[in-house]
Order: C-alpha cells, then sequence, then structure tokens
C-alpha cells in the first residue's frame, strides 16, 4: 500500500514539475497598443497588416464606424467628430455577428 502511494506521489511531482515550465512560458496577455486622442486627431500604430480594419466611436449616443481599409504599415490617423461626453476610439477588425456586433479589438483609447 505504502509502495503504491509513493509511486503515485512521485508520478503527480513529476507531472508537475513538467507542466510548471510550459505553463509559465505562455506568461500575461499582450496588451493592444493603445491609441492617442490629440484635439481631433485619433492615432494609433502596430495595427495588423493584413486585414480589413475598421474604425468605432462608443459615446452616450450609442455606437458608430466605418472602414478604413488596410494600414500597410499599420498605423492610421484620422480626424474625428467632437466628443459627445465620454469616448471611446477603437481601431478593430471586420465585423460579424449579428448587426456586426462582434470584432476584436487591435487597438483602443478613450477621451
Amino acid at each position: 500500500m505504502f509502495r503504491r502511494r509513493m509511486i503515485a506521489l512521485v508520478a503527480v511531482a513529476g507531472l508537475a514539475l513538467a507542466v510548471t515550465p510550459v505553463l509559465a512560458a505562455k506568461g500575461p496577455k499582450a496588451q493592444d497598443p493603445p491609441c492617442t486622442v490629440s484635439g481631433s486627431t485619433v492615432s494609433t500604430s502596430a495595427l495588423p497588416t493584413d486585414q480589413v480594419i475598421n474604425f468605432m466611436i462608443t459615446d452616450a449616443s450609442g455606437t458608430s464606424g466605418w472602414v478604413l481599409g488596410f494600414a500597410p504599415d499599420g498605423s492610421w490617423s484620422l480626424d474625428v467628430p467632437a466628443a459627445n461626453g465620454p469616448t471611446t476610439y477603437q481601431f478593430v477588425s471586420r465585423t460579424w455577428g449579428p448587426g456586426g456586433s462582434k470584432y476584436t479589438v487591435f487597438s483602443s483609447c478613450s477621451a
């Protein structure tokens, strides 16, 4: 009985030691690069260069957005309408789902 428990304990300890480096290698999730707001201009960099970029604005009146296109060098800068209270700007992927409600955020900032 003691021998079986010892073998089981050694096996569990060995498994824990084997899995720990794999979990540690993942590390924390990288944060999306933030965009910047300067007056009426919103800018960002480090966008993907191989897919269409959309731009979303969310404020007190809701969310609206439009297609920007490709960002060959990974950066984009554009003028935005005057903010209507606290406003969030997002550079996002193609949309999908009901009414285009789903997308991946590449860069975001607030003003």
